[in-house]
């Protein structure tokens, strides 16, 4: 028998959490849901209904994204000191591009600056300019 999938309701706000915090991490949407008891398509739907858990998901697959810059600095680093090949680093940077683009395929910035996010103090998001390399 297969894992029985709770449903999410407002009070399963730490549910959510938990899988943001997985993805932030590197874990995939399904197994992040999987190790928290619920499935894909109850955490689509308390998303889709609760625009700050929508926001939270953005802001943890973009978290995601910017530690493949992390490690895309870690192979540069290795390859100068000669611990890796220029054919493995290249292939290595390759990947670590294609996972920050599947996983924040738009920049936050955009998806934030459009929303109702611009009262920061004088820093306006639409003069931040997030591109992958």
């Amino acid at each position: 028998m297969g894992v029985r999938k709770k449903s999410i309701n407002k009070t399963d706000e730490e549910i959510l959490t938990a899988v943001f915090e997985a993805l932030r991490k590197g874990a995939s949407l399904f197994a992040a849901c999987q190790k928290n008891g619920i499935g894909t398509k109850q955490f689509y739907e308390a998303t889709a209904a609760n625009p700050a858990f929508s926001q939270g998901y953005k802001l943890a697959l973009a978290d995601y994204a910017d530690s493949c810059t992390d490690n895309i600095r870690k192979i540069v680093a290795e390859l100068k000191k000669g611990e890796i090949d220029n054919s493995t680093a290249k292939l290595l940077i390759e990947t670590e591009k294609w996972l920050a683009q599947k996983a924040c395929p738009e920049p936050i910035w955009t998806t934030l600056q459009n929303g109702d996010d611009d009262n920061d103090d004088g820093q306006n998001l639409k003069e931040i300019v997030v591109k992958f390399v």
